[in-house]
């Protein structure tokens, strides 16, 4: 079976006969199904997708009629119903689109190892399954972001095509589809580039500044914006008639910092994460934006490139778009600070990064700290930058905002521009909040990163964001550093004061973006911490997991294997009668215990976050057994979870009602718990 996304919607058969697939909603529901092939799609969600805010009430059981069609026109064993929605399993690689991800992946793997004819034949092999524009015959809301996002990767691979084109010696080829695709994109600025040096080592100067000038003019009266540095720099390079232009070798500040291009890795849930590495110093920094995310109009900011350039000088520097904003895929509602952890995790794999200096932003800062305490084998220092452990007020945290103060969060789609970027600046950079150039790029930036809904939906989940439980169980090297009159000091402090053996700094100033302003200060600050990381040598032993303990008959430990694997999970020794097992991430736990409920009705479960020491492979400490104390408390067909699961999993969708206070005898003393039940 061949299943066609890239164009028109085809299914083939084993015989080359098409199948009937019927009109444009199941074909459309099939569409959807296949862009997360192997994964379970709820219906909830193909509603949503399908139908966006004008729901029909018969959309459920259309969803049903429409599957049911389906099943009649797939092959057997294709189309799968699996509670609470459908997954669709096709072959290894019967999907196009995951055949043009794996040509795509070879070509940059011998682009990077030096083999550019290789690179070019498995490229153009990639764009040859490309029958036109996919998804285009669909109107459905889900259709109108993935066939963006799918857009974006052909171009990418076109644009890597042509690097491996420029490095085999074909520029005099290349000059006129590079005339042709500046034409259709005349902001894109890789093919500019791309195209300069191919005029350039065709002997026309001229004609490469003259494509400079017309993108300086473009921009100008467009966007009212200046071409980026890494174009200013190929101007002057030339101009001056750079011998290293010819593709021999490169000497330029820029090039000395080995700017890789853009790439995409495959995240859990399936979704591709946007990322590029600078520099190659001897360790690894993660760099996590706050807010609205999106590294690659950063370039274009002085003051941002800049401060990139300044954090490459230090390492190696990986930036990467979150899920749901930027160049990576969007999401429903926004990413868990969980989901966050597993894309930081897939990038640092991608790259080779065994263990790296993570470095937030504003909300960036307790997705790093909740990183740092989980994973202390993946991180080497811990660094904070304008951040916080909770934003919003609480009785028993005062210095937190109010929700009135945000209401310019949650803009409409008239306000998500101008609007917006004016009360961004003033309350993040005021240093510039005055600046007609600094509001024109930041609000053309911020539009880019997400959608009017996407900043909502973030809105949300930072109102929900609580790692206060999580800053003492982090034992990596910390670096806390804010301005001193910047809108979240007070939060940073509190942070500060609450890592242990953390470094807290001060600077002068108000701004909140830590590139404007005054940011060779900060610079200099984070070189100084990250110079002492040489004389840390201690690996440290303790982590924060998360543990699931449940009352399960021995007969059915089969099946709490298959969940536990399910979602990532380890068992782990437990007290007879019982089932224990940790988990890097308390959604992951408590789905897993949902899970089990659904086979297990009577199913009495605790799931408990918190500090334990890995001794010889083996977990031990009072996670385990406050996690043993939460499960006693649950009554029959009752998941029960403390207070500290609670607050880690915003934006997870999870939904608890308050149980209320119980003591918990632990360790020869008793100690009152706030715990909550699991709404299923």
């Amino acid at each position: 079976m061949d299943f066609r996304l890239l164009g028109p919607l085809e299914v083939i058969d084993g015989g080359g006969v098409p199948l009937k697939l019927g009109g444009r909603k199941p074909r459309a529901l099939l569409a959807r199904l296949a862009l997360e092939a192997g994964k379970t799609v709820s219906v909830e969600q193909l509603v949503d997708d399908l139908w966006g805010e004008e729901v029909p009430e018969s959309a459920v059981k259309m969803v049903h009629i429409h599957v049911s069609a389906l099943r009649k026109a797939l092959p057997a064993g294709t189309l799968h119903t699996r509670p609470p929605g459908y997954a669709l399993e096709l072959p290894d690689e019967a999907l196009d689109l995951d055949r043009f991800e794996r040509l795509r992946r070879e070509g940059r793997v011998a682009l990077e190892d030096g083999d550019a004819q290789t690179a070019a034949d498995r490229f153009a092999q990639a764009l040859e399954l490309w029958r036109g524009p996919a998804l285009e015959e669909f109107s459905e809301p889900f259709a109108h972001v993935e066939a963006a996002h799918l857009r974006e990767r052909q171009d990418v691979c076109l644009e890597d095509r042509i690097d491996a084109d420029l490095a085999l010696g074909r520029h005099a080829d290349l000059v006129g589809e590079l005339e042709s695709l500046v034409a259709t994109n005349p902001l894109r600025e890789r093919l500019r580039a791309q195209l300069m040096v191919a005029l350039y080592r065709s002997g026309r100067q001229a004609d490469a500044l003259a494509v400079y000038h017309a993108y300086r003019e473009t921009l100008a009266g467009q966007l009212g914006l200046e071409p980026s540095p890494r174009m200013r720099e190929l101007e002057r390079r030339i101009l001056r008639q750079d011998a290293t232009l010819d593709g021999r070798g490169e000497t330029s500040d820029e090039a000395a910092l080995k700017l890789e291009p853009i790439r995409y890795v495959q995240s859990v849930g399936g979704y591709s994460i946007a990322y590029q590495v600078v520099g190659d110093g001897p360790i690894d920094i993660i760099f996590v934006h706050g807010f609205i995310c999106a590294f690659q109009p950063g370039w274009e900011w002085p003051a941002l490139a800049s401060f990139y350039r300044g954090l490459a000088r230090f390492g190696r520097l990986i930036l990467f778009d979150k899920r749901g904003t930027g160049l990576s895929d969007r999401v429903l509602g926004i990413a868990s600070l969980e989901e966050r952890m597993d894309d930081v995790r897939a990038v640092m794999d991608a790259v080779g990064a065994e263990k790296a200096v993570v470095i937030g932003v504003s909300e960036g800062g307790p997705m790093c700290t909740l990183f740092a305490a989980t994973h202390p084998d993946r991180t080497q220092a811990l660094v904070t930058l304008g951040a916080y452990a909770r934003r919003n007020w609480a009785p028993d945290y005062p210095i937190g905002r109010r929700a009135e103060q945000d209401g310019w969060l949650r803009p409409t789609a008239e306000q998500w521009g101008r609007y917006s970027t004016e009360r961004f600046l003033a309350e993040r950079a005021p240093s510039i909040a005055a600046d007609e150039a600094a509001i024109d790029w930041y609000t053309s930036y911020l539009v880019r990163g997400a959608s009017p809904a996407a900043v909502a939906a973030i809105t949300d989940m930072n109102e929900e964001i609580d790692v206060r439980h999580v800053l003492a169980s982090v034992r990596v090297p910390s670096l806390v550093l804010y301005r001193a009159h910047e809108y979240l000091r007070e939060a940073s402090r509190y942070m500060g004061a609450r890592l242990p053996g953390a470094q807290v700094l001060e600077m002068p100033g108000a701004d909140h973006l830590p590139w404007e302003g005054d940011q060779a200060s900060v610079l200099a600050a984070i070189e100084q911490f990250l110079d002492g990381l040489r004389h840390e040598t201690a690996e440290p032993n303790l982590i924060l997991t998360t543990v699931l303990e449940a009352d399960v008959p021995e007969r059915e430990h089969g099946l709490v294997r298959s969940a536990v694997a399910r979602f990532r999970g380890q068992l782990i020794d437990a007290p007879p009668g019982r089932v224990r097992a940790s988990f890097d991430g308390p959604a992951r736990a408590v789905r897993c215990a949902c899970a089990l409920a659904e086979s297990l009705p009577h199913l009495r479960a605790g799931v408990h976050t918190g500090e334990c020491e890995l001794l010889d492979g083996r977990l031990t400490g009072p996670a385990l057994e406050i996690a043993s104390g939460v499960a006693r408390a649950a009554v029959a067909g009752e998941i029960l979870a403390t207070s500290t699961v609670q607050d880690l999993v915003a934006g997870s969708g999870i939904e608890f009602s308050e149980r209320g206070a119980v003591e918990l005898p632990l360790a020869g003393a008793s100690r009152e718990w706030r715990l909550f039940t699991v709404e299923r």
